[in-house]
């Protein structure tokens, strides 16, 4: 008989380990997967964890919990985990933990799934993993800030900005551990605070009129919360799930009314409002983001990486070894770098009608609806980001269909993200968080061509059906893992290995020819005035008026009057003018 390809789900918890099991041939839409996830039945037995276990114990457990839904015909191709607790970047190993779950930061048990199985063994944050099955179900859109708040033992939290994931400061936002004169938010909100009073059954809770003064502490409590995420976080949604939507499932209880009243008078005075759902698919979430996470980590990983040396990468090679430049003075360095950056700008002569070629391609991806996503580490992410933000107030291009995806995470990419190996991770976490589909259009950009973290991106992104493109220095050996490939030519660097330099400047080019060339063909472009440019200030509203005598011979008056009459819509006064 032919094994059976699985993916295995696995959600980490101090009483009990679940597992979900699926064996879907390819990766499609990820509502209709989601939904496949939700229909397999969920396998369970005891941890065995606790402050006084050791990884041992964890391990006979977790054979335990592996024989309910292996057999001998079953080929792992990817395990996704979800565990409470810090887990580093790549998702290699919990770094922090509770006491009762220390065992787990011995990485042995980590080791040996991995020579058992000889697959992709990815952890994930349980708050995180929630996030990726939230945006599976749909609730992660917009431009917004959401949290993402599994309550259960204690208080998760993940938080999603405008369509990534974002942790300040590159730290998970421990909101759980936040101190109260009662106790830690953990001890005051989680589940296990009340649910005692009925025997562990939390719904009677929330039921039994009996229960009605614990009720209405727990609320509180659960507001307190909720009001802090909103002042540390700015959230403009707060999506609950873990045991205490569980526990709602089967109950008509107007939680979420309740806490948005109790919300909406404490944040009045801050002049905020916050909405609150209960997502009702409750714990299994986390094992659907970890699903996902073991199936995209496998697509990404059996695409091929390259294959360069470091002294094979162009732009790690001196433009002239003979050069001392630490001798030379201000003028004669300027002058070379003009001449470096005038014969990169030439080459790049060669790639135009790719770009061309992307160009259209992308518009056409956005004309349908889809977006555009860029994705890239270090300069190349940077320069992507300031692509980005300009769409908008030069196009009037809608800001959540357009976005940078930045190894090291979106925080602190302008300060500091090139300490913690972040090129070399993954980026299937962020970018399951995207929903990223076939209407999509993703660029990735890695100079010299080896950034895993862009690698993933482009097999993950291809494999659901998104349009994608490769940008690096040279694109000459052909992959399997993008659609479309070009080439910088910027070629070797005045100081060696320093791309912010000509292939910077080459990047930035790029960027420009394409996303430029996409918003004039959608008709963003009247003769060459930014139609659709925001009025966000003085200058632009100055800009506005000019494009409208330009345009239409209006004076600066008149010009005035029609876009307060538009709530200075440049786009919406052209209309008028030309109805």
């Amino acid at each position: 008989m032919k094994n059976k390809e699985i993916y295995l789900g696995i959600d980490i918890g101090g009483s009990w380990l679940k597992v979900v099991s699926v064996d879907f041939p390819v990766l499609t839409g990820l509502k209709s997967i989601s939904e496949g996830i939700l229909a397999k039945p969920v396998s369970r037995v005891r941890s065995r964890l606790g402050e006084q276990a050791s990884v041992d114990d964890f391990m006979v457990a977790l054979n335990e919990l592996l024989s309910l839904v292996l057999d001998g015909n079953d080929k792992v191709m990817g395990i996704g985990i979800s565990t409470a607790g810090v887990v580093d970047y790549k998702g290699e190993n919990l770094i922090i933990a509770a006491p009762h779950l220390s065992a787990l930061k011995d990485k042995s048990w980590i080791n040996y799934l991995k020579q058992r199985f000889q697959a992709p063994v990815t952890l994930m944050n349980d708050a995180d993993a929630a996030a990726v099955g939230a945006a599976a179900r749909g609730y992660l859109q917009g431009f917004h800030t959401i949290g993402i708040m599994p309550v259960g033992t204690g208080i998760g939290f993940s938080l999603w900005r405008n369509g990534r994931k974002w942790n300040p400061n590159q730290m998970l936002p421990l909101l759980g551990c936040v101190m109260t004169p009662d106790g830690s938010y953990d001890q005051i909100a989680g589940v296990s605070s009340i649910a005692e009073y009925a025997g562990h059954d939390l719904s009677l809770i929330f039921s039994d009129s009996q229960y009605e003064e614990v009720r209405c502490r727990y609320e509180k409590a659960l507001a307190d919360v909720i009001y802090t995420a909103c002042v540390l976080y700015h959230t403009d949604i707060i999506l609950m799930g873990g045991g205490l939507a569980e526990a709602l499932k089967t109950i008509h209880y107007p939680l979420e009314d309740i806490l948005q009243e109790k919300v909406r008078d404490a944040l009045s005075s801050l002049k905020k409002e916050v909405q609150i759902k209960v997502m009702h698919e409750g714990n299994s979430l986390p094992l659907i983001g970890a699903v996902l996470l073991a199936m995209g980590e496998s697509i990404a990983q059996s695409a091929t990486k390259s294959g360069k040396t470091y002294s094979q990468i162009n732009t790690e090679i001196p433009y002239d070894e003979t050069l001392n430049l630490h001798t030379m003075n201000a003028s004669g360095i300027v002058e070379l770098l003009y001449k470096a950056e005038e014969e990169a700008g030439l080459k790049l002569k060669e790639s135009l009608e790719d770009i061309s070629e992307v160009a259209v391609r992308v518009a056409e991806s956005l004309q349908k609806g889809g977006r555009l996503i860029y994705v890239g580490a270090g300069t190349s992410g940077r320069l992507a980001a300031i692509d980005t933000v300009e769409l908008a107030c030069t196009f009037g291009f809608p800001r959540e269909r357009v976005y940078t995806l930045i190894a090291g995470g979106l925080s602190d990419a302008a300060i500091d993200i090139e300490s913690h190996f972040e090129e070399d991770a993954s980026s299937i976490p962020e970018l399951l968080l995207t929903s990223v589909d076939e209407q999509d259009a993703v660029i990735g950009i890695s100079v010299s061509g080896s950034a895993y973290y862009v690698q993933s991106a482009l097999a993950y992104s291809k494999s659901v059906g998104a349009y994608t493109v490769f940008i690096q220095e040279s694109a000459s050996v052909p992959v399997s893992y993008c659609d479309k490939m070009i080439s910088l030519h910027s070629g070797h660097e005045l100081v060696a290995g320093s791309t912010r330099m000509k292939a910077g400047t080459a990047t930035k080019k790029v960027l420009n020819f394409i996303s430029t060339t996409a918003m004039i063909l959608q008709g963003r472009v009247h003769g060459c005035y930014m139609v659709e440019v925001e009025c966000l200030n003085q200058k632009l509203i100055s800009r506005a008026q000019n494009i409208l005598y330009k345009l239409f011979g209006l004076n600066d008056r008149e010009a005035l009057e029609l876009l307060k009459k538009n709530n200075l819509n440049l786009r919406q006064a052209i209309k008028e003018i030309t109805k």
